[in-house]
């Protein structure tokens, strides 16, 4: 496995398998009682807390650069294929969160969604892509294609436990609904016609 050393590739075995050394298993092979506590941010200790919930400082610092890679993997291998074109933006991240763990913004993607696409600049989308709807055929550049023929496609990263990604489907289709309505309404095609907007939400599972 290129680029993966043998003690990350170890460690994601031991997730895989629930044998990574958690409080839960400490007080499991110690036959000892009570809740088992993250010695890092005190809360409930388990393997899917340490990859998704912990909110130690440096834990928090590898969640975002985990998303970061994800996310620029994914706008990488769009901007190859027939939809290269249309990538408005691939943002890995708030550009504050990333400073104040000094990580360095990436600078080969577009951060900054336009607000012809978005109004205001909250819970934005990990991903927006622009396109004209089929009939109206093909724009190389998103900003050409007049407001009443443009077709939204937006993506949105979740990373989520690897034995239940449904349930983390289901909850970010009904969080991030406004992502839709949000654009949607903001159409210049008049009342009678709205934005074809999509929200694809991509599951990624933790223990690779």
């Amino acid at each position: 496995m290129p680029n993966v050393t043998f003690k990350e590739q170890e460690q994601v075995l031991k997730y895989r398998t629930d044998t990574i050394q958690t409080d839960k298993h400490t007080k499991r092979f110690s036959h000892t009682t009570g809740p088992a506590t993250c010695p890092l941010c005190g809360g409930s200790d388990s393997a899917p807390h340490i990859l998704l919930r912990c909110n130690n400082h440096t834990l928090k610092r590898m969640h975002i650069i985990r998303r970061h890679h994800a996310v620029s993997l994914c706008g990488k291998e769009i901007s190859k294929g027939k939809l290269g074109s249309a990538i408005v933006t691939m943002d890995a991240c708030n550009s504050e969160k990333l400073s104040d763990l000094n990580i360095e913004p990436p600078d080969d993607i577009e951060r900054n969604i336009p607000d012809w696409v978005f109004p205001t600049q909250q819970n934005l989308p990990d991903g927006v892509l622009v396109m004209p709807i089929e009939e109206k055929g093909r724009h190389l550049d998103p900003k050409q294609i007049p407001p009443k023929d443009r077709v939204i496609q937006l993506v949105k990263f979740k990373f989520c436990s690897d034995i239940n990604p449904q349930q983390t489907l289901e909850k970010a289709h009904n969080q991030h609904q406004p992502l839709i309505q949000r654009p949607r309404t903001r159409s210049l095609q008049g009342i009678s016609r709205n934005n074809q907007v999509t929200l694809h939400v991509v599951l990624l599972g933790v223990g690779g």
